[in-house]
Order: C-alpha cells, then sequence, then structure tokens
C-alpha cells in the first residue's frame, strides 16, 4: 500500500477533523454513559423486583446477584462521573458497553442453546447510538466482538441455530458500522458548518478581527472572570477625511490594514475587534504592567505611521486611551466608559497620541 492509499485509509478510520471536536464528542460520550447507566439502574432494579415478587422470600441464585451486582456498578460510576471522580467520559463508555457485550454475549448463549442471541445483536446495533469516536475505534470494538461471539455461539449453540446467528450477525455488524460511519460523518460536518457559522457572525466581514458582538462577548467574559489585562479603545484620526480625499476603497483598505496591524502588535490570545466605522478595541490578556502596556502603544502607535495614504506622504494616526484591568472593574461598560474618557482627553490635547491608566476602579 502506497503513502498516500494509506493516507486515505487512515483519514477515512481516523478523521484529522475529529481532534477539533475532541471536547464535544468527550461531553456526548459522557451524556451517554450516564444515559446508559440511568437506563441500568431502571431496567436492574426493575429486573430485581421482579424476581422478589415472584419468590415467597428474598431472592436467590446468580440471577439475584447479577442484578445487584449491576445495579451497584452502576450507582458507583453514575456517582464517580457526576463528581468529576471519574474524568474521561468516552473510555469509562468503551468500559461499560464491553461489560454490557460481555454479559449478554455468555447470558444469551449459554442458556438458551435453541434461540438466537436478540440480546446481544440489540447491544451491538445500540452502539452508533451510543459512541461518538473516530470510526476506526468502533470497528475495531465492533469485530472483536463479533469474533468473540462467533467462537462462544459455535461452542454453544445448535448447529441450526448457529448457522441462523451467523445471518443475523452479518447483517447487525453491517448495519453497525455503516450507521455509525454516517452518523459520525454527519454529526462532524454539522459541527463544521455551525462553528463556521458561528466564526462569520463574529467576526468583521471587512476586516477580519472580531465585531462587535464576537469582541465584547469574549471581553465582557474576561471582564466578569476577573482576568486582566489591557483595554484600548483606538479610534482613526481623520477617517472622513481619508474617505473623502482618496475615495471608500482606499478607505476599506486602510480599515483593512489597521486591522492586520493591530493583529500583528499584539498576540493571538488577545482580542483584537472593530466596533464599526473607524473604532478599533484590543483586549491584551493578562497585560496589566505599565511599562510593558506604554511600550506596546508606542510600537503600536509607530506601527500604525507606517501605514501610508496615497502619494501625499500622509499617514495613518489614532487617539488610543487604555485602562489596565487588575480585576477591579466590574464590567465591560463600566471598563469601556473609563477609556472613552482618556480617548476624549488625547482628543482635546491633539490626537496622534496615547493615554494610560492602571488605577483601579472604584465605584462613584
Amino acid at each position: 500500500m502506497n503513502t498516500t492509499t494509506s493516507s486515505k485509509v487512515k483519514e477515512f478510520l481516523y478523521p484529522g477533523k475529529i481532534k477539533g471536536f475532541r471536547i464535544d464528542f468527550e461531553r456526548e460520550n459522557g451524556k451517554a454513559l450516564c444515559f446508559l447507566l440511568i437506563v441500568g439502574l431502571v431496567i436492574s432494579l426493575c429486573s430485581f423486583l421482579y424476581e422478589l415478587t415472584r419468590s415467597s422470600g428474598f431472592p436467590d441464585g446468580t440471577r439475584t446477584l447479577e442484578y445487584l451486582i449491576f445495579f451497584s456498578v452502576s450507582v458507583a460510576l453514575l456517582f464517580s462521573y457526576r463528581k468529576e471522580i471519574i474524568k474521561d467520559g468516552t473510555t469509562t463508555l468503551y468500559v461499560w458497553i464491553c461489560l454490557l457485550l460481555v454479559w449478554s454475549l455468555f447470558m444469551t448463549a449459554g442458556e438458551r442453546p435453541d434461540y438466537p442471541s436478540y440480546l446481544f445483536f440489540f447491544f451491538i446495533l445500540t452502539l452508533p447510538l451510543l459512541i461518538r469516536d473516530a470510526w476506526g475505534n468502533v470497528l475495531i470494538l465492533t469485530l472483536v466482538f463479533a469474533v468473540a461471539f462467533i467462537i462462544v455461539d459455535f461452542n454453544f449453540k445448535e448447529s441450526s441455530m448457529f448457522s441462523l446467528n451467523m445471518v443475523h450477525l452479518v447483517a447487525c455488524v453491517s448495519a453497525t458500522l455503516y450507521l455509525s460511519q454516517r452518523m459520525i460523518h454527519e454529526r462532524i460536518t454539522f459541527m463544521e458548518n455551525s462553528f463556521t457559522a458561528t466564526d462569520k457572525a463574529d467576526h468583521d466581514a471587512l476586516t477580519g478581527v472580531y465585531n462587535r458582538r464576537g469582541g465584547e462577548h469574549l471581553i465582557s467574559n474576561y471582564v466578569a472572570n476577573g482576568v486582566t489585562g489591557a483595554f484600548m479603545l483606538v479610534d482613526i484620526d481623520n477617517f472622513k477625511h481619508i474617505n473623502d480625499h482618496y475615495g471608500h476603497a482606499e478607505g476599506d483598505q486602510t480599515l483593512r490594514q489597521i486591522a492586520a496591524c493591530l493583529q500583528e502588535n499584539f498576540r493571538d490570545t488577545d482580542v483584537v475587534m472593530r466596533m464599526g466605522g473607524d473604532e478599533f478595541i484590543v483586549y491584551a490578556v493578562g497585560m496589566a504592567d505599565l511599562n510593558h502596556v506604554v511600550s506596546r502603544l508606542e510600537n503600536t502607535k509607530a506601527a500604525l505611521h507606517k501605514i501610508k495614504l496615497g502619494s501625499g506622504g500622509e499617514y495613518v494616526t489614532a487617539s488610543i486611551g487604555c485602562v489596565i484591568n487588575l480585576g477591579s472593574y466590574p464590567d465591560y461598560d463600566t471598563l469601556s466608559a473609563a477609556a472613552d474618557k482618556l480617548l476624549y482627553l488625547v482628543k482635546e490635547e491633539g490626537k496622534d497620541n496615547f493615554k494610560c491608566s492602571a488605577i483601579e476602579y472604584k465605584p462613584e
């Protein structure tokens, strides 16, 4: 098998896209685990009560012991997962499904040699509904238990029933693998489309940075959770003149260059957003040292000066009001209002400059 074919097979079995949604799949598998455990608790409890009503006293026998063990383990696992003692829902789900398959395998094989193994087939067919994982992992799990079923069935079932079960097994395994591949593929496609739609809704179509909706949401969460940072309100000087003198096409190109300049001068973890028009906001996450912030503002000012307008020697300037949030600001609006006051002072003093404050917020 050449490298290209091998890569295609690997991508089919273990799609690289699934890594980007690992957290989402982990969450869904955790929900499936909880559902399976709750269903198990109900079934085992009802079955035990049924055995209790059938007998004159406390029921005995291996079946009752099975119900009690199943009930106890289900309670322990459910409690552990809910209390986050168990962190990995996907692995726990795999373990629990394997236990169910082993139990159904021997229960249906040993007790009724002349009866089809419907319980095992039922569990196999429910795999696509329970597991969200790379299809290769589901394939391995299904084939391993299919081989185990053939071995057990061959030793315990009558020959006529063994032949019938093999037909059922081929049909169930084929259906399981097909449904699993289709459901995982469709789930990844749905998540990709949802992510793309959300990403487009949160970003400015002209400049590519966050728009007001996306940027305010992120910064508000940072502020609400006490994440320190430098909040910078950037207002481009005389932008109306740029549009009037050089045209709106040049104005749009200038906005793109400004957005790119801000992104280059700050980190990927920082929030850069366009408020609308000629206003931008930057929240430099964790940047709380005054000297460091002032140095970054100086660099930003110098970088903006490198954006030339036409051929007349004009360049972009901006007025910037900056407030360092050390965790005392209660919300986005309060922080924005404080930066706006500093921006107003810069404009009064002649623009093309910045003012920065690291004073703790105190309610008036």
